[in-house]
């Protein structure tokens, strides 16, 4: 048995104590993360993601910059045609795509980080429009409804039987469909359909831009809420990056700055 001499350290001088504690500290903290630099891929889906005088913001960009600021990882944004971004995310590792719905087809082809927002298609109505009473979804077929032509929630309605109105038939009841969701709102506050819609992130940004408050306009009926919107990281990734994105993502949603935000893109939010 060896005998492990004892070194008094009362007979140091407080300097030299001081000195090994520091030293000791240095040694046992735990080394920082490593740097990580991630190209992020989105496309132009306002608010969640757009590009205003060369730079990408919206709700999804800036949520993505709260969480690259918490978890110690730079991020470069780039806006791109949704095929794009989605050919080369799947091709690149340290890529991630956004915003993007988690589908059962996507689950195996990327990391999943968030979920970003619940993705939620709503039927909206005019305030002042009390006539307008929808308790059903087939209440809505009384009605003359604003979809964007082409759209998943065009094809869902047409699967359902609802019928088709072109231009003419401006107070008939059916679906008018029209090129993207800016012209749709602009034919809502014009009256020249009675019911919208829109994905609620969409209904929110269009219409303050069509002058609107948030209390001019309801939600009158869910046509899908079914799927949430993600950030996608290419498989090749660290898996650690996944992990630090999550806990980041985590805490700005305990400490209220997912809120805060939310509640800049989206007035009516709650939670």
């Amino acid at each position: 048995m060896f005998n492990v001499p004892h070194f008094p350290f009362s007979r140091l001088g407080s300097k030299a104590c001081a000195r090994i504690g520091a030293l000791l500290a240095f040694v046992l903290a735990p080394l920082p993360a490593a740097a990580v630099e991630i190209s992020a891929l989105t496309e132009a889906l306002p608010p969640l993601n757009y590009e205003v005088d060369g730079k990408v913001v919206g709700f999804s960009s800036e949520l993505l910059d709260l969480m690259a600021r918490e978890s110690g990882i730079t991020i470069s944004k780039q806006l791109l045609p949704w095929a794009r971004a989605y050919e080369l995310v799947t091709r690149q590792g340290n890529t991630l795509i956004y915003s993007m719905a988690r589908t059962p087809e996507r689950e195996a082809l990327f990391q999943w980080v968030g979920p970003i927002s619940a993705r939620r298609i709503l039927l909206y109505k005019l305030v002042e429009r009390a006539e307008i009473s929808i308790k059903t979804l087939d209440d809505a077929r009384n009605y003359r409804v604003g979809v964007v032509r082409e759209s998943a929630a065009a094809k869902g309605l047409i699967q359902q039987g609802f019928v088709l109105n072109g231009p003419q038939d401006v107070l008939g009841p059916g679906l008018d469909l029209g090129p993207h969701d800016e012209s749709n709102m602009k034919k809502f506050v014009a009256k020249r359909f009675d019911l919208l819609v829109s994905l609620d992130w969409a209904a929110a940004y269009n219409a303050r831009n069509a002058g609107l408050s948030p209390d001019d306009y309801q939600a009158v009926w869910v046509l899908d809420e079914s799927l949430s919107y993600w950030y996608g990281l290419n498989l090749a990734t660290d898996p650690e990056v996944a992990r630090r994105l999550n806990a980041a993502l985590q805490k700005v949603k305990n400490d209220g700055q997912y809120l805060l935000l939310k509640q800049k893109y989206l007035p009516k939010t709650s939670k």
